[in-house]
């Protein structure tokens, strides 16, 4: 089955329209809609009120990759949604950031570079989502795997694909617990059971290699524990996915959404448009639950990351 860009479109906007109708999007003021162009400047400006809180979550990464006993003490940026109580229960959604230089902070490139901090406040504040909790941890482990000198965000270094290679085991064992002990999910505890019970309110969104890792660390690793997926800027072989949610181990697993969206003008287009047609053939993705969105005039660039992601959070957790 191909994806044509224009039935994708109308699909979204359709589908849109008929949660707001049956007041999916909160009953608020918020008028959110699928955009292939760029967020509307009222979810973009800052909020003086009723606005989110971003703290920090220490935690122990261990070493999964080359399987030594060496670990590292790493953090996540948490969002709060304004107003957030122990006393509720909240969607969460892990957000990963891409191949950042070290010279910034990468937990800080989602929430604050790109700016969805201020699109989270307002779509909750208009009520166009829910209010949730995001978690925004860098993939990067530069204390088990050494520096990383990128010279190109293609380039693929020994501590990058290390971190790469360590995260989804990272997130799975050290950074899922650790944040849904401390703050109010839909699990009941942080065992196994109770994770991939909870894995209806559980979502993975990341851009460029946070996308790949998103593929490799979240699908293929932890489709027990997620079920929605953001997909930005990046792809991996098809086959690699098919094989993993087909598997004994998650082949009673469905998939709730695949929301993907690339820059028409990004490296990964063409690689990405191709990964999703290919998944499409398969039983797992339909034209319920697997969307492609491209991104007018959009390039590798923080504008085509932050409209994928607002569309997707229209799509997730509905």
């Amino acid at each position: 089955m191909k994806i044509k860009n224009t039935l994708t479109i109308l699909f979204a906007a359709a589908l849109t329209a008929a949660a707001m109708a049956l007041g999916g999007c909160g009953g608020g003021e918020g008028k959110a809609a699928i955009t292939s162009s760029e967020v509307p400047d009222k979810y973009r400006a800052e909020r003086t009120s009723e606005a989110g809180e971003v703290v920090r979550l220490d935690y122990t990464a261990h070493d999964y990759a080359l399987g030594t006993s060496a670990t590292e003490e790493k953090y996540c940026n948490i969002y709060l949604p304004y107003g957030y109580s122990d006393s509720r229960r909240y969607d969460i959604l892990y957000l990963v950031h891409g191949t950042d230089p070290q010279t910034v902070v990468h937990q800080d490139t989602w929430l604050y570079t790109i700016g969805m901090k201020n699109i989270l406040d307002n779509m909750i504040y208009y009520g166009d989502i829910e209010p949730l909790i995001v978690v925004a941890p860098s993939f990067y482990s530069y204390g088990l795997y050494g520096d990383d000198d990128m010279s190109s965000i293609t380039e693929m270094t020994p501590v990058k694909q290390n971190s790469t290679n360590n995260f989804g085991r990272e997130l799975r064992n050290d950074i899922i617990p650790a944040v849904e002990s401390r703050y109010s999910t839909y699990a009941e505890d942080v065992t196994q059971e109770a994770l991939a019970s909870s894995r209806d309110h559980r979502a993975m969104a990341g851009l460029s290699n946070g996308c790949r890792i998103t593929y490799l660390g979240g699908m293929i690793e932890n489709f027990d524990y997620i079920s929605w997926y953001g997909c930005f800027s990046s792809y991996v072989d098809s086959s690699l996915i098919l094989d993993a949610l087909n598997s004994e181990k998650f082949k009673d697993y469905g998939l709730n959404y695949m929301f993907n969206a690339d820059g028409i003008y990004d490296f990964a287009y063409n690689g990405h448009k191709k990964m999703v047609n290919e998944l499409m053939k398969d039983d797992k993705f339909t034209a319920e639950n697997t969307e492609y969105v491209q991104i007018d005039f959009g390039y590798h660039s923080a504008r085509s990351w932050r409209v994928g992601l607002y569309d997707a959070l229209q799509r997730f957790f509905k």
